[in-house]
């Protein structure tokens, strides 16, 4: 008899000790979600971090993991999401221009910052005829323009990086830091900075003139600005550029 109780006195110690323990579980999770906190691809527990994305235009979308999460409302919106400590997919996209993709893993409380590229998909522009005071004088400047070189670089606006050509490969100086950003196999024939930026470049080769971001890192953009014959270019001013395809001279919005 004696034994029996023993018995049945140990059997409910493990099983209220069991349910103790579930709830101690239960609590420090919902305790550790509303802090922030989650569990990571490899069951570990990180804490929630946050993305943050420059976006210019109004009536942007944002996609993360293939779910809409924001729809901006106004210019130069700053948009902040909370994300997981694992890897995720930010998509940016809006009606005319081409979407925007970067791959990226979340570190737990990390702060990541995107300034995504706006590249329209159906460019706007004016053709300069030879009637224009103007004409030749920028037919001059897009055909005696030289590319950058290491000696005689480009300079971002901000200062913070340097761009030139070497044996037709893109190169980029950030804080003593050079990165080949890319090299085609057709020869390059005009390179700037896109729109001011330091970590976006335009360039011209073969048919068409493009637009790629500096950082390969995730999904390096690659986006088309242009597509003719034989364009060369030289920057006007943050919006636009000049360019000449043949005999046809336009200033093009970018």
């Amino acid at each position: 008899m004696e034994d029996n109780v023993k018995t049945k006195i140990q059997e409910n110690k493990f099983f209220y000790g069991a349910i103790v323990l579930v709830i101690f579980i239960i609590i420090l999770t919902i305790v550790g979600f509303k802090n922030g906190y989650r569990f990571q691809e490899n069951f570990m527990v990180g804490k929630m971090g946050v993305m943050s994305l420059e976006i210019p235009l109004a009536q942007t979308n944002i996609f993360i993991d293939d779910s809409k999460k924001v729809t901006t409302s106004k210019e130069g919106e700053l948009v902040e999401i909370s994300l997981s400590p694992r890897e995720h997919t930010v998509i940016v996209s809006r009606d005319g221009y081409f979407p925007w993709k970067k791959d990226f893993v979340m570190g737990s409380g990390g702060n990541i910052k995107f300034s995504p590229v706006f590249v329209s998909s159906s460019p706007s522009g004016v053709i300069i005829t030879k009637n224009d005071p103007e004409f030749w004088k920028i037919r001059n400047k897009i055909i005696t323009n030289i590319l950058p070189t290491k000696e005689t670089p480009r300079v971002s606006e901000d200062g913070s990086a340097k761009l030139w050509i070497e044996d037709n490969a893109v190169i980029v100086e950030v804080a003593s830091t050079t990165k080949t950003v890319i090299q085609p196999d057709p020869v390059i024939r005009n390179l700037y900075f896109y729109k001011g930026r330091s970590d976006v470049v335009i360039f011209s080769v073969s048919s068409a003139i493009y637009a790629i971001e500096v950082n390969k890192e995730g999904t390096q953009n690659f986006l088309p600005i242009y597509k003719g014959i034989n364009p060369s270019f030289i920057g006007d001013d943050l919006n636009n550029i000049y360019v000449l395809d043949g005999e046809t001279l336009m200033q093009v919005v970018i």
